[in-house]
């Protein structure tokens, strides 16, 4: 249950393979693409954390050239005279592995992003001959870049010895990347010319022969970082390596499912994903689609404290850590955005890149009929993102114990996100409210008093003004803070148990999502704005209100949870792939396990389809979730377990679907390794465990 492979060759599932069949190290992402593939089938070498704007376009994180093209022209799976093919992801060692065979020849080859060489992907080719064969072949680095906002590189030169190429190219913000790649020939290759990066060989092959081609490329940025060897003898020995790298990564973060091999499979693919996104030499953090592409700029959303941090925190706390650095050390950008729209404190990007700084345009989509930009809110209104940063820290204290990151930088984080809380506030009435904001339900924009956001601002603050007392750290702060909060406006709880997702929301009209879908006028029209057709209705992206009784779990009741349940769940279109699990988790709690079962399913197998959603508007939005992944892991967890802490204790409280006969798992809880296992009966067993 470790294999995800397809069969047969269809080019209109080329750019959903690519994101299926990715491979990454948390630096780089590599796309699940064929050797013989080029920029049209979106081949994608991509560097997260370091970007570059082209004229007046998005800004972008970089793709660098393909170092590992390689084509022959009547052997190439867009030859319709292929008899077999099929590729396959090892998703236990991360590897990729393709086969193709025709008439007189099979082609296998596979490659691997290193989980213990920096920046390394290495890769072999094998050729093997059914008859006699002679045929031509070109390999090597191709220098045409599939980008979405480029070209990045506004110079560039590449240099031969011998076997080994050397890139060096200079982006539009003047950033130098290197890319250095050594290529293994066997004799039987001849060349016969080479040009800008590409070898043109010649092979003959005697029925039964086999050859095998290998590189290794290494990607460095700002110093070129030279491949010191390069042998078969070495492929082995770096391939032993990552897998048994990827194999302990597995034994702490592996979730068993029994009694269901798809639920089984889903789960570990979502968890593949979020192992190749941890890397702890990077004080990067994860961007929204991971390591499989520019799409949304490779920025970081708050999807990664809120969907991805749980995951690393449980299982590999000094990647959770680095995570959490990476916004404090980007404090100052969330300073700069704050003063540019007149707020005191830190208001952190919406899409951050790599200082903090905000990538997030006013045009986020487009109208698909016209193509002309609409205007959206999220880079100014969508403030929740502090609140979820120190929402994190929080957490990550708690489940860890590892106060040391309450440095002085991060102390000044936190005061600054409260600042920022209350320096947007409106007194009104002597009550503080927080008025023109949009919540994660997107569709509405520029609300008034949203519940999510007011709730966490509460809890955020109650929490920094703890560890201010409890370090005796600017005690100055403390009755500001506290009047403040004595003082926030809390949307009330009606006598139906309903928490109003914002100010007016009961008002809108009363629809489903058949009749709103109905009144777009083309499939890819957005539903947000103020003229879009969600708007004037109470159809909803996704989880809001939901999301905030997930992650505050423990201040409502059981009645507050299910009215809110059965009220909010009809509206919920989940246009956004970080809608699902929040639903799952609060679906087992209510014992709704029918629905706990079908939302995490559809979180986890998100990137498991060839019919993902590829637009917003007229934007390309495609590529991995790796929110959902973290999403589907957190459903499993926190929702079907029942999952809980209370200080030093493991709180379970299971609520096994049917489709589910047992669940065993390990987490990291204070310093103490604990595996659990769950029963069909719902009975559990917990074990402090020392491996």
């Amino acid at each position: 249950m470790f294999n995800l492979r397809k069969d047969g060759f269809n080019s209109n599932d080329i750019i959903s393979f690519g994101n299926m069949f990715l491979i990454g190290n948390g630096h780089l992402g590599y796309r699940g693409t064929l050797e013989e593939y080029s920029k049209k089938e979106m081949v994608g070498l991509n560097v997260v954390g370091v970007y570059d704007k082209y004229l007046d376009k998005w800004r972008e994180s970089i793709n660098m050239p393909n170092p590992f093209f390689l084509k022959m022209d009547e052997y190439n799976i867009f030859n319709k005279d292929y008899i077999n093919h099929y590729i396959d992801l090892d998703i236990k060692h991360a590897l990729f592995t393709r086969n193709t065979e025709f008439n007189n020849l099979i082609i296998k080859s596979e490659r691997f992003i290193s989980q213990t060489l920096d920046n390394v992907i290495i890769f072999k080719y094998e050729i093997t001959a059914k008859e006699d064969i002679n045929t031509s072949l070109t390999l090597g680095m191709d220098l045409d870049i599939y980008e979405i906002n480029g070209p990045h590189f506004k110079d560039y030169s590449i240099t031969r010895i011998d076997n080994t190429l050397s890139f060096k190219g200079l982006t539009n913000e003047n950033k130098e990347l290197y890319e250095e790649v050594i290529y293994l020939f066997p004799k039987e290759l001849k060349e016969e010319n080479y040009s800008k990066g590409l070898f043109t060989c010649s092979l003959t092959l005697n029925k039964n022969q086999k050859i095998e081609i290998y590189a290794l490329s290494k990607i460095s940025e700002y110093k070129k970082e030279k491949i010191d060897n390069f042998s078969i003898d070495l492929y082995s020995k770096y391939k032993e390596d990552h897998f048994n790298n990827f194999e302990n990564k597995w034994k702490q973060s592996d979730v068993i499912i029994k009694g269901n091999e798809e639920a089984q499979f889903a789960i570990r693919y979502s968890i593949y994903h979020l192992l190749i996104l941890g890397n702890e030499k990077y004080e990067t953090s994860i961007p929204a689609r991971g390591v499989s592409g520019e799409t949304y700029k490779g920025a970081i959303f708050w999807d990664t404290e809120i969907f991805l941090l749980p995951f690393f925190t449980l299982t590999n706390p000094n990647v959770a850590k680095k995570l959490l650095k990476y916004r404090i050390n980007t404090l100052e950008g969330a300073l700069n955005k704050a003063k540019e729209y007149g707020y005191e404190g830190a208001f952190y990007a919406w899409e951050s890149q790599e200082y903090g700084q905000d990538a997030c345009s006013k045009y986020n989509v487009t109208d698909p009929l016209t193509n002309e930009p609409i205007r959206t809110y999220f880079n100014e209104k969508q403030i929740h993102i502090s609140f979820d940063i120190s929402y994190a820290v929080f957490q990550y204290i708690n489940a860890t114990l590892d106060e040391s990151i309450l440095d002085e930088k991060c102390f000044n984080m936190l005061i600054e996100i409260a600042n920022f809380a209350i320096s947007y506030s409106k007194k009104i009435d002597d009550k503080y409210h927080v008025l023109d904001v949009i919540g994660p339900d997107e569709y509405h924009e520029r609300v008034d008093d949203n519940a999510f956001t007011n709730y966490l601002i509460n809890y955020v603050i109650k929490n920094t003004i703890k560890y201010l007392r409890k370090y005796n750290y600017k005690k100055e702060l403390i009755e500001k803070y506290q009047d403040y909060l004595d003082n926030l406006y809390l949307p009330k709880i009606n006598e139906n148990n309903l928490i109003e997702q914002f100010n007016g929301y009961f008002n809108l009209e009363d629809t489903t999502i058949e009749i709103v879908r109905s009144r777009l006028r083309h499939p890819l029209d957005y539903w947000g704005t103020e003229n879009g057709v969600a708007y004037p209705t109470r159809i909803i992206k996704q989880a809001d209100v939901i999301t905030l009784l997930v992650l505050l779990n423990e201040e409502f009741n059981y009645d507050i949870k299910k009215a809110n349940f059965d009220f909010y769940y009809p509206y919920t279109e989940h246009g956004s792939s970080l809608s699902s699990s929040m639903y799952s988790i609060l679906a087992s709690e209510l014992n709704y396990n029918d629905i706990a079962y079908d939302m995490f399913m559809k979180s986890a197998t998100i990137d498991l389809g060839t019919n993902q959603k590829m637009f917003a508007g007229g934007i390309y939005i495609g590529g991995t979730h790796p929110a959902s992944n973290g999403g589907s892991y957190l459903s499993l967890l926190f929702g079907i377990s029942g999952l809980k802490f209370k200080d030093n204790e493991i709180i379970l409280n299971p609520h096994l679907p049917s489709k589910i006969k047992g669940l065993e798992f390990k987490i990291i809880y204070r310093n103490k390794k604990y595996l659990i296992n769950i029963y069909e009966d719902n009975s559990y067993k917990v074990e402090n465990i020392y491996d």
